[in-house]
């Protein structure tokens, strides 16, 4: 990759309009748009340009894991903002009720409580007294009530 392209790359990261990267880039105006796109079809600049927005995304976007431990925090009453009363005053201000409920159900989406967890498919349940007779359920039931 040549010192030009690289800086369509980087231009074009920035903007996602390949006729102004490419003139950005020190192309001419003149033949900017045909560069640019042709630019954006060789392989190792789409590699390059994929590679920087991945990165860029992976840093930008928080992850499940980091969502979730806000959430718990708040739900712990550990996270604070900072609020202005009504006297001007910055003060540090935990979670009200309504928020840590909110933030509970988030976590509960993602962890359901074992009733709410429906069992799809064939269940196997043994009877112990599938194999008696009708005398001896009525004895084994007599048992029982004297």
């Amino acid at each position: 990759m040549t010192p030009k392209q690289r800086k369509f790359c980087d231009e074009y990261i920035k903007t996602g309009n390949a006729t102004q990267s490419a003139i950005n880039a020190g192309y001419s105006q003149k033949t900017a748009k045909s560069i640019g796109a042709e630019n954006l079809t060789k392989p190792d600049l789409k590699k390059y340009i994929d590679s920087k927005l991945k990165d860029i995304s992976n840093n930008a976007i928080a992850t499940a894991e980091e969502t979730l431990a806000i959430l718990t925090k708040i739900v712990r009453g550990e996270h604070t903002e900072q609020a202005t009363t009504a006297e001007g005053d910055t003060i540090e201000k935990r979670p009200d009720t309504n928020q840590i409920i909110r933030a509970s159900a988030e976590i509960l989406k993602r962890y359901p409580l074992a009733q709410d967890i429906n069992i799809k498919g064939n269940l196997k349940v043994s009877n112990p007294f599938e194999n008696l007779t009708e005398e001896e359920l009525r004895i084994l039931a007599s048992r029982d009530e004297g």
